[in-house]
């Protein structure tokens, strides 16, 4: 009697640390989601300079070529359920203006642990010529569709008939939209863009009763940079910055690359610091028309070394032609 009292009471106490433990994983999960919708919804990619129009619809026709870039960035690599993105964007000058007008298509899918965010955004771009000496300024709105998805038959309870706990996947939608401009000089450039400019909402789900609704911010971003030639003609410096904010929380990106190129080829390595959050080490290169690129975000916040971020970047260009007034006189400054 004794021994089967004891043990009942040892089931009991497991239980009740296994509940604990689900309940501490799902809120802790919930914590995640709301900083990341509530301050920086967007993903951060590392090579930001090669995925522009994902923050800025402007930042295209910026060499008369097609474009399409893939990029995956997993975040937090040393934790369970930690964030993993895919992204695949194409953009080109359009068939018609005379090489003023450019379209683009992003997808983008995102993993947080029990959560997905989903977009496919079409983009437009106008390109004008300001002054006599080259400089442009592009001008782009962006239209998208967004899906938020929770998986919730994933959920790992105990009691299925528990009413606190959904018993179906929940995912809602809402229309997009942004808008930025791009300033290109020579081999100078810089942009200004605003996401998410409608504060979307999207509704999913119930909460005893109601719809439990998601609201998402406006994202505003800026990013300059320049290539600067060293007496080396093999040898350049890019450096760069982008800075996201939401007017909540600001996150500034410092990068310095040093790029050797030889004919059609071209290799790169350089650094990136976030102040106080982390240093990014860079290395990839171009090969012809095919890109390829790696970096590895080291956090020095307290997260520990093994526990940073991968960014991988693929990318490929194609000449295109769609006039008969001959070839595009844009010069190249995807390297930028």
């Amino acid at each position: 009697m004794v021994l089967c009292e004891s043990q009942n009471k040892n089931r009991l106490i497991t239980f009740l640390i296994m509940m604990r433990i689900r309940y501490c994983v799902l809120a802790l999960t919930l914590a995640l989601v709301a900083v990341r919708t509530s301050a920086q919804y967007d993903v951060h990619f590392t090579h930001y300079w090669e995925v522009e129009n994902f923050y800025n619809p402007a930042a295209m026709n910026k060499n008369g070529t097609f474009n399409i870039t893939g990029s995956y960035s997993k975040q937090l690599a040393g934790y369970i359920n930690s964030p993993s993105t895919i992204y695949v964007g194409a953009n080109s000058v359009a068939p018609w203006g005379e090489g003023h007008q450019s379209l683009g298509i992003s997808l983008i899918n995102e993993s947080l642990g029990l959560f997905n965010h989903r977009r496919m955004q079409l983009c437009y771009a106008y390109k004008m010529r300001l002054g006599k000496k080259g400089g442009s300024l592009n001008i782009g709105a962006q239209i998208g569709l967004m899906n938020e998805r929770f998986r919730s038959n994933e959920l790992e309870i105990i009691d299925a008939d528990d009413p606190a706990f959904p018993t179906g996947d929940e995912s809602g939608s809402s229309v997009d939209f942004a808008a930025g401009l791009y300033y290109q000089y020579k081999f100078f450039y810089a942009g200004i863009s605003a996401q998410h400019l409608n504060s979307p909402v999207v509704t999913y789900g119930k909460d005893n009763g109601k719809n439990a609704e998601l609201k998402i911010l406006p994202s505003f971003y800026f990013q300059g940079g320049c290539n600067i030639q060293l007496r080396n003609p093999l040898l350049s410096v890019q450096p760069g910055v982008q800075v996201a904010s939401d007017l909540g929380m600001t996150r500034v990106d410092v990068t310095l690359r040093g790029t050797y190129q030889y004919q059609s080829n071209s290799y790169y390595g350089g650094l990136s610091y976030c102040p106080g959050t982390s240093v990014t080490f860079l290395i990839g290169g171009r090969v012809r028309r095919i890109l390829v690129g790696y970096a590895y975000e080291l956090f020095t916040n307290g997260v520990g070394a093994q526990s940073g971020s991968h960014d991988l970047i693929l990318g490929y260009q194609m000449d295109v032609n769609f006039f008969k007034k001959g070839k595009n006189i844009h010069k190249s400054v995807r390297y930028l």
